[in-house]
């Protein structure tokens, strides 16, 4: 309202609202009939149309003519028919002065359910008051919806505005893009995460209006789908941050589609966008048709994947789709395998004249101009220091480990990182720090192994746990091993994974795919059988003192970026 209405008459219309003050009708909130049929989008109703009779929720609210019918269209088109059968309603009144009472008009809010009455309040009383009476996303959408039904002039637009506020405020204070730093974020703070009201938007999916309807509406879906990219960071946060993880496989189709064509998602490579995709269709498949596979694949860069996944994943996920069921779990990426070959080949050509030509023939059978094809790279989510992940071992996991040690055998004994995980996403794959103990040795060994994400283990798939595929595959990250003196961590042992030496063995039938260091942390006495074996309790853990601080031994594995 105007600065001058507000000081004025218009000051007074917020304490209206509800009040019996000056009231001259009543609302009553009731339920809509044929609800099972209602159309998502609520139709308006014709000025002609008579209020049904339904079901009412809670008690009548006093409202005031003059103001809700310049207010509402709808509440101005219910007065119009109560006027017209006024006349009707005369002869009847005079006769019986005690139905005087009856006279006082009353207003219809059909609503879908009781849970409804709320948010239908707040739009009404925006008509008194000027303010959207929300507290949240949810509760700012709930509003508009019932606004927008209701015809209350300019509540729609104010709810937009708050929502557009509520999911740009995390810019200036850099909620959810802590990930995307460079630091441990994601390792050591999961639980402190907040949740962001980009979550709470995706969450609402089933709310929002058609935008073709109410293009007016396309700003909060801008402002939504840039603060879910801040809220998640990158795909190395997305699939490494267990909250984060969760809230990925909690989000519509759209939610992954915002995050898979901003320019601003970053990666440390695009086979992690892919096994991103990969992660949210094994547990959302059955929610999706072919038309929403279609445009979510269409937004990975494929040119882009590493060599692993060119002659590995890819020509795999190609073949499933080719010879599994149409609509199968395991057929989700629609590509061909001709399409994919092609693919990789133009991947691993020489720049210049081989691309050139190799494109310009592709281009007759394939849309070179679709994102399989860009070759813009997506912004690298690693520093050059790194992003570092914390992991550890507990004193009760070795030790139950060790006591399954046998004379001339070996155990391994597998870290976990923080939030619990056994395993680390990167470069698409997964990585999983341990230990090797060898009966009678005074020394432990120290392994990274790779592995092929479970995302790709579905029924029927040749990426599956079944399958027989090999390849080789490099990362570039530092593994550290804590020792501890006096309550001082220093670094006991430090190895280097390099991306350009292919030391990785990927695939599932393979014993031994890791790069290992033998031998690199000196144990105060030669390790000896477990229980069965003759050795246990506290013996057994005599030679581990140096590593071990507060129950656990400890490390880091630090993902570097590609030179």
């Amino acid at each position: 309202m105007s600065g001058a209405f507000a000081r004025g008459a218009g000051s007074a219309l917020p304490e209206l609202f509800g009040s019996a003050t000056l009231s001259d009708c009543d609302m009553l909130f009731c339920l809509e009939r044929q609800e099972k049929e209602r159309p998502k989008k609520r139709r308006r109703v014709s000025k002609k149309t008579a209020p049904p009779a339904a079901v009412l929720f809670g008690e009548p609210l006093s409202g005031h003519l003059l103001v809700l019918r310049l207010a509402s269209e709808r509440f101005n088109a219910q007065m119009e028919r109560w006027d017209d059968r006024a006349g009707d309603r005369a002869a009847q009144e005079a006769a019986s002065p005690s139905s005087s009472a009856a006279r006082r008009p009353q207003l219809r809010v059909p609503l879908g359910s009781e849970a409804e009455m709320p948010f239908a309040r707040a739009a009404i009383s925006y008509a008194y008051t000027g303010v959207v009476a929300a507290d949240g996303v949810r509760a700012a959408l709930e509003v508009r919806r019932q606004a927008a039904y209701l015809q209350i002039n300019g509540c729609a637009a104010a709810c937009d505005e708050l929502l557009v506020g509520l999911l740009t405020a995390g810019r200036s204070s850099g909620t959810g893009n802590a990930a995307g730093e460079g630091g441990g974020y994601p390792a050591t703070a999961d639980a402190a995460r907040p949740s962001s009201e980009a979550i709470e938007f995706m969450a609402c999916w089933a709310l929002l209006p058609d935008p073709a309807v109410e293009p007016t509406f396309a700003p909060v879906l801008s402002a939504a789908k840039e603060a879910l990219v801040r809220h998640f960071g990158d795909a190395l946060a997305a699939l490494n941050t267990p909250s984060l993880h969760q809230q990925l496989l909690q989000l519509p189709a759209a939610g992954v589609e915002a995050l898979l064509a901003s320019e601003a998602f970053g990666t440390d490579s695009e086979d992690s966008v892919l096994l991103l995709l990969a992660t949210w269709m094994k547990a959302n498949h059955g929610q999706t048709d072919a038309a929403t596979r279609m445009q979510l694949c269409r937004l990975v860069r494929l040119v882009q994947l590493g060599r692993p996944y060119l002659n590995t994943v890819l020509p795999a996920l190609a073949a499933d789709h080719e010879t599994c069921a149409a609509g199968s779990a395991c057929a989700w990426f629609p590509i061909s395998i001709a399409e994919a070959g092609f693919i990789a080949n133009l991947a691993t050509a020489a720049a210049g004249a081989e691309t050139e030509r190799l494109l310009c023939y592709g281009c007759q059978l394939y849309n070179t101009k679709s994102p399989y094809y860009s070759t813009a790279a997506r912004p690298q989510c690693l520093p050059e220091e790194g992003r570092t992940f914390e992991c550890a071992i507990s004193q009760k996991e070795l030790q139950e480990a060790l006591v399954g040690l046998k004379p001339k055998g070996r155990v391994f004994v597998y870290g976990s990182f923080v939030g619990g995980s056994r395993l680390l996403c990167a470069r698409g794959l997964m990585w999983v720090p341990l230990l090797e103990v060898e009966h009678e040795t005074t020394s432990a060994g120290v392994f990274l192994k790779c592995g092929l994400p479970a995302a790709y283990d579905v029924a029927g798939s040749r990426l599956g746990s079944s399958s027989k595929f090999i390849t080789i595959a490099g990362l570039e990250a530092r593994l550290v091993v804590h020792g501890w003196h006096g309550g001082t961590p220093r670094d006991a042992f430090v190895g280097r994974a390099m991306a350009s030496r292919l030391d990785f063995a990927l695939g599932r039938a393979l014993l031994h795919a890791g790069l290992g260091w033998d031998s690199v942390l000196p144990l105060a006495q030669p390790q000896q059988a477990g229980a069965d074996g003759g050795g246990g309790g506290s013996d057994m853990m005599a030679g581990w003192a140096p590593y071990l601080h507060d129950g656990r031994l400890t490390g880091t594995l630090t993902l570097l970026p590609v030179p």
